[in-house]
């Protein structure tokens, strides 16, 4: 297995989501999710700018290269922020988080199709056990928890966070540092998420800030480190490889919520158990032997 620069980027993303997600959940229960994003991608935006004014980072020339990050900011964290958080509010972080791991399948695909990427067999197995750890997950009855229908939330996350991870690929190879690249994309976020705030939540905002911009300042600054290593990972390897092993966070996750909250959203043995088996395809993925 070869390890190298883009497999510990991807990493340090997961852990970074997965802190990012207990903080977004402990902001939800004070406000609703689209305030919630606003504040966190501001707080993301701010942090990512003062570390470009210190570094005095560097920015390419304009192309359309701006296009591709503009629209994989918009996709992600921009509507994968907004279904995300609908989604934990609705059926939990425990589940919500594992449920978006689905990204890789479609992602794979795109990759394919649209960049060319050429995954082997071990590979593509990699990626159904990631799905097949999320049916595990949703199997089973809901009881009064939460509705069926409730798993599109994250699910939608997972198809923003899919093509996102193909624009974002297609744009960064043109930008000599990915931080440069990381506050594009928040910037182009923060314009999507706070225009649809201002339209669907506005009598919610002045309260909504005042009620939970700490829990979401936390999150926003956490999520920033999420999106450098984000960039960078993308920037490294390939979609087909990256997306599965990102999308690890859902096991930190779990473990956190199994830790913190576990008799609140009343985790049973599928979570943990269909996080593993996302956790164990997404190792399958990144796995590099001789003519692998």
């Amino acid at each position: 297995m070869q390890i190298d620069a883009a497999l510990f980027a991807a990493l340090a993303a997961a852990f970074s989501y997965a802190c990012a997600d207990m903080a977004a959940r402990a902001g939800l229960q004070r406000t609703n999710a689209f305030v919630g994003s606003t504040i966190a991608l501001a707080s993301s935006l701010f942090f990512l700018s003062l570390v470009i004014l210190i570094q005095r980072t560097p920015f390419p020339a304009p192309g359309t290269h701006y296009l591709w990050v503009v629209a994989g900011g918009a996709c992600n964290p921009g509507m994968f922020f907004i279904f995300f958080l609908i989604g934990i509010s609705k059926i939990g972080v425990s589940r919500a988080a594992p449920i978006k791991g689905t990204s890789p399948l479609l992602g794979a695909l795109l990759a394919i199709l649209i960049l060319s990427e050429r995954p082997s067999w071990v590979h593509l197995v990699g990626v159904l056990f990631v799905v097949c750890g999320i049916a595990v997950i949703t199997s089973g009855g809901t009881g009064e928890r939460f509705q069926r229908r409730d798993i599109l939330w994250p699910i939608a996350a997972a198809v923003a966070s899919s093509f996102a991870a193909v624009f974002w690929r297609a744009g960064l190879p043109a930008f000599p540092d990915p931080i440069a690249a990381s506050t594009v994309g928040v910037l182009t976020a923060l314009v999507v998420v706070a225009a649809y705030t201002a339209f669907a939540a506005w009598g919610e905002i002045s309260e909504g800030v005042r009620r939970a911009w700490k829990p979401f300042l936390l999150c926003g600054l956490v999520a920033a480190c999420g999106y450098f290593f984000y960039a960078k990972a993308l920037q490294l390897g390939e979609v087909y490889r990256m997306l599965p092993l990102i999308q690890t966070s859902p096991l930190i996750t779990v473990v956190f919520s199994i830790i913190w909250i576990r008799k609140t959203e009343d985790i049973t043995w599928r979570v943990p158990v269909g996080a593993v088996l996302s956790v164990g395809g997404a190792i399958l993925v990144n796995l590099r032997w001789g003519g692998v």
